[in-house]
Parts: structure tokens; sequence; C-alpha cells
């Protein structure tokens, strides 16, 4: 027979599951009116960078801690870059304008927008110094959050989110990067796992949702471009789309796009704008649609054109744009053509994702260098840099064999940190690219 005290055990414990199961997806406020003049918007941050004469964008690609240390590593040599003073400092770091960050990325591109110059060292010492995997996993079997996820509506993906806002952004929200951030624009991407669109975390993007971005939180937008599928669950979203009055040709006319943007806009509207029978959205890993966050300029440049893109460039008095792509994308030596026996598990899920991001990277690289190419022979007064920091350019060493067999995780050891960022320090020293916009920025 149960004693007393086991009995009151297990009623409470019945209890305690029961109420966690019941956990509730919280929805985002609701928008039902849009307003092109406020919100995060990406099209209001270009145009309020009139007082200088460069538009400096980075990139970090998707990798785990691999593509966080890596681009650390890049950020890490711009605070000792000085350049010419303008009004944001007298460093390259200060002088970024924008940064986007996808999966792994999208953890330093946050950070970097929130605080700023303090990026370095306060990123290196509260995430890639501490074992954020082991802090992830106690979490995952703590008796709270085993009871959580008995909750339909309640995942790994949130348990993601939870972490990194402990880690780093403290609650923070987009409205905080709006009004306080001490950094560059920052654009979060993540992919909508039913539509196999790209979501971008911008005021634009959740005007198609008819959602207040302003109230989302940080973490929960990094949990999402950073949920690869199976091993965290994806991030959910109300849509409230239709319901806000948006009106494409008047988007486009706000922005001056041409036909062939408006059909595009239009095509996007169409995916979120009957919200009565999608009322939800999921999103999972951005790597899955722009592993490198090349994409989201690319398409720009197919929705307005050369001309469109040029005036409104001239409209913010831009003389260069400098693009700076920072790819951590690896190459693990596989021997599973070696044996007869058939692949792991592992090796199978990993194939499942990692060969089309692959081949989808790629390509989007050689798009985008075919863009550079083609906007640069145009003679347009404004000249594009495309410096490209990619672990596969490291010179043939020890060193680049290393490098390229990290594996994607959240955690790696610090002489693995310290090596990716001895990387990014060889890939900017040979980089030609890279020492002729030096020459134009000192």
């Amino acid at each position: 027979m149960m004693k007393k005290g086991s009995l009151f055990t297990f009623f409470t414990t019945i209890l305690f599951l029961s109420a966690c199961s019941s956990i509730k997806y919280q929805p985002v406020e609701t928008i039902s009116r849009i307003d092109l003049a406020r919100g995060y918007r990406l099209y209001n941050a270009v145009l309020e960078n009139k007082k200088s004469e460069n538009l400096i964008i980075m990139m970090f690609s998707g990798g785990g801690n691999r593509a966080a240390s890596l681009g650390y590593g890049v950020l890490e040599e711009f605070a000792k870059t000085p350049i010419n003073p303008t009004a944001k400092g007298n460093t390259l770091l200060e002088n970024v304008d924008l940064v986007y960050g996808v999966s792994g990325g999208s953890v330093l591109a946050a950070y970097f927008s929130l605080e700023g110059k303090n990026v370095v060292p306060t990123f290196e010492k509260n995430f890639l110094k501490t074992n954020f995997q082991k802090q992830m996993m106690s979490k995952l079997f703590s008796t709270s959050s085993m009871s959580r996820l008995t909750s339909p509506q309640f995942g790994r993906g949130d348990l993601l989110e939870e972490q990194l806002n402990l880690a780093l952004f403290k609650n923070k929200t987009f409205a905080d990067l709006q009004y306080h951030r001490q950094g560059p624009f920052a654009v979060i991407s993540a992919t909508d796992m039913k539509a196999g669109q790209r979501i971008n975390f911008t005021q634009e993007y959740f005007d198609l949702l008819c959602l207040n971005l302003e109230k989302v939180k940080i973490a929960r937008a990094v949990a999402a471009s950073s949920s690869v599928p199976l091993i965290f669950s994806p991030l959910t979203f109300n849509n409230n789309g239709g319901q806000c009055f948006y009106n494409t040709a008047s988007q486009m006319m706000s922005v001056k796009g041409n036909l062939k943007g408006m059909e595009r806009l239009k095509s996007q509207v169409d995916l979120y704008k009957h919200s009565d029978e999608r009322p939800f959205i999921h999103l999972v890993d951005g790597g899955l649609t722009d592993n490198l966050g090349l994409r989201s300029l690319l398409d720009v440049y197919d929705m307005f054109g050369s001309k469109g893109v040029n005036g409104h460039l001239k409209q913010a008095n831009l003389k260069n744009v400098i693009v700076i792509n920072v790819n951590a994308q690896n190459q693990m030596v596989n021997e599973i053509d070696k044996s007869a026996d058939i692949p792991s598990t592992s090796d199978i899920v990993n194939s499942i994702i990692n060969v089309p991001i692959d081949n989808n990277t790629q390509n989007t690289l050689n798009s985008f260098k075919n863009l550079i190419e083609e906007w640069n022979t145009k003679q347009h007064e404004i000249k594009a840099y495309f410096i490209s920091l990619n672990l596969k350019d490291l010179p043939p060493s020890q060193l680049r064999t290393e490098m390229l067999n990290i594996d994607t995780s959240l955690y790696l050891p610090k002489e693995d940190v310290n090596k990716l960022k001895q990387s990014a320090r060889i890939l900017l020293a040979q980089s030609k690219e890279y020492q002729k916009v030096l020459k134009i920025l000192q």
C-alpha cells in the first residue's frame, strides 16, 4: 500500500505535469495598420546612414560555435583597426552599419547589434568560452523542463530561447534594438517550415504577418534562426496576415520598387494573408534557405533592379558599399563510402541537412560575386566591394584541416575557439580586397 507521503508526492507530481502540459503559446502583439515611419525597419536604417560615404555590411554564416568564433575573430581584428574618424567612432568595428546573421552566426550578429563595440571582449567571455551546450543539456533534463516539454505548445526550441536569454540577451526585445542598440542594425533570418520561405526579423517582413516586431524577444528570433531540425523544435509565431490593410502597390511605391519586385512581394503576401486558414507559422534554422546571409541582398537587387538600388543608395549619399561575408562552412572528412556498412542514423541526418545547404551556399556565393562584378561593370558612381572570408580559403596547412573538420555544435574547446580567431586573422591578412578597402577607409 502506498504511504501517505508517497501518495501526496504522486498526486502533486500529476498536478504539476498537468499544469505544465497546459502551457500555451503566447501570441505576439498584432497591428491593425501599417506605419512605414515606425518600427524596426531595414529601409529606414539605410536611409538614416547619411553621415557617412560608406555603407559597411557584415554577414555571419551558419555553423554553430564554429561560425560564432570565426566571426568574433574578425570583429576582434576590426576593433584594432583604425580608420578615418566618423560620428560613430574611429575603428572599423564601430563603423559597421548592417549585420546579417544566420543560425550560429545570428547569435553573434544580434549581440553585436545590441552591445556595439563592447561585443569585444564580452561575447567571448559570456558565450564562446562558456560551455553553452552543457548548460542547454542541464536545462533540457531538469525537472521543470521535462514537465513543460509535455505540452504540445512548448519544445526544445523554446528552451534554447530561455538559455540564450540567460546567457546573453536578458529579455531584451526588438524595441531595444530599435531605440537603444549600440551597434549596427541586425537582420536575423529563419525559415518558414511549411512555405520554405526565408523570414527576416525586420518590420518589413512582420508587416506581412500584421505583427509588432518590437514586442518580440531577441532571443526568440535567434533561437528560431538556430533551430536545426530534429535537434531543436521549431519556434511558433502567430499569423495575423490580412488584418492590417497591407497594400502591395503602396508598399512598393514607398520604396520605389519595380514590377518584378511587386510580383515577388505579392507572392510573399499571398503566403500569409489568409490568417484565418493559417493562424500560426513555425520557424526553423535560417541556414536551410540562406546559410550565408547573402540571399537577402540578392533578393533586394532582384526586387529593385540595378537602377533602383543605385537610386536608393544615392539618396543615402553613399559612395562605397562594402560587403564582408564571414563563411564558416566546414568540409568534414567522410569515410562512409570506404565500407559496405549502412551509414548510421547521424550520417543520414547530416546528409539530409548539410548536402542541400552546401549546394545552395556555393550557388549563392557565385551569384553574389557575379552581382558585384555586374554592378561595377555598369560604372555606377557608387562602388561595390565584396570581401569573402571563407574557412576553405585558408592556405593548405594543419590549421586548415583542423578547422574544416570542426563539427557544428554549441560548444567548442577554448583551443578551437582560439584557432578560429587565428584563422580570421589569416583570412583578413591574405584578402587583397580587404587591403583595398582599408586604403579607402583609412
